[in-house]
């Protein structure tokens, strides 16, 4: 297993308080998760800044201090594993260089490959594979060649980015074009028309073109000088388009059948145009936290069925939680 933000990823680095606190949270609720299932064995490195947290049995913890490189510390502990569990950003293709690792080293990854992920991770990419299957997405475009707004008011955010990182509000083509002096090469952003209505998620699972549904949840985001910020998380949310969902993570699984293991679907609730899809994130999600006090649903031991049979759904559990992004 490795965490990126609490992994060393950031070793001899500042860690941010925001992603540091979801990271942790995530890991900790997938070290939850995998205390339960027997004969286990765990690799986790762990930033000597990170050490506090609740381990399963037999865990192995390997310290990163300021002075270390992850990277090669990395390679000898996929090198020793049998399967690998990484939660990482896809921006700056940190997600996809580590898929790649494990699959030169002929280990099992537990999510999917690295060519899906560099599909999801290319917002403007899973948008146009989306649209091309008649699925509801919400419209972008590239900033490259743009002079004027597209739309009434905008959106821009980097193509690769990570939730509501480096997402700004545009009001008018002043502001656009002040915005686009500011920033690096214009075909690494997109732009999209700004929507009003309720932002949501579904946690979901994945394999070979087939996709279920765990829950749908509400996002709590906030706009602070034209920007966003997720505050929190109501995980499993009452949602009377429940039924719509499970068809439209299932044309989801037609439309890039090689998802695999636990995704992330963004989607926003419009009133006019009905639920559109943001963007697609083929990893752990904040809502992971929440899933199994929700639900009852052990989904690490659900992706560990994917690996030969299908997932059992059952719930022991049915309220929401609120998850709280600090």
């Amino acid at each position: 297993m490795f965490e990126f933000i609490t992994g060393g990823g950031l070793a001899g680095r500042t860690l941010p308080a925001s992603l540091l606190a979801e990271g942790g949270m995530m890991l900790q609720a997938l070290l939850d998760d995998l205390k339960s299932l027997p004969n286990l064995e765990l690799l986790l490195p762990l930033d000597q800044r990170c050490l506090n947290l609740s381990l399963p049995a037999n865990t192995r913890v390997i310290p990163i201090t300021r002075a270390d490189n992850i990277n090669p510390i990395l390679q000898d502990l996929i090198r020793q594993a049998d399967l690998v569990w990484p939660i990482a950003p896809e921006s700056g293709g940190i997600l996809e260089q580590l898929a790649r690792t494990v699959f030169n080293s002929h280990k099992v990854l537990l999510l999917s490959g690295a060519e899906t992920i560099v599909l999801c991770a290319d917002k403007l990419a899973t948008c146009r594979r989306l649209a091309a299957h008649a699925l509801p997405v919400v419209p972008a475009q590239s900033l490259s060649g743009i002079n004027d707004m597209p739309f009434r008011q905008c959106v821009i955010k980097p193509i690769d980015g990570v939730g509501c990182e480096g997402s700004l509000i545009i009001d008018g083509s002043e502001a656009l074009l002040a915005v686009m002096n500011g920033l690096g090469d214009p075909a690494n952003y997109l732009i999209q028309p700004l929507l009003e209505g309720q932002a949501i998620s579904l946690s979901c699972l994945f394999k070979q073109g087939r996709g279920w549904l765990l829950c749908c949840n509400r996002q709590q985001v906030a706009v602070e000088q034209n920007r966003f910020r997720l505050e929190a998380c109501v995980v499993n949310t009452a949602n009377p388009r429940r039924d719509f969902y499970q068809n439209l993570v299932e044309r989801i699984a037609l439309a890039i059948p090689s998802l695999w293991g636990y995704v992330g679907i963004d989607i926003i609730e419009t009133a006019d145009q009905g639920p559109l899809i943001l963007e697609i994130n083929p990893r752990l999600t904040t809502s992971y936290v929440g899933i199994k006090p929700a639900t009852g649903i052990n989904v690490a031991e659900q992706v560990f069925h994917l690996l030969d049979g299908e997932p059992d759904l059952s719930l022991s559990n049915d309220q929401p939680v609120r998850v709280d992004i600090h």
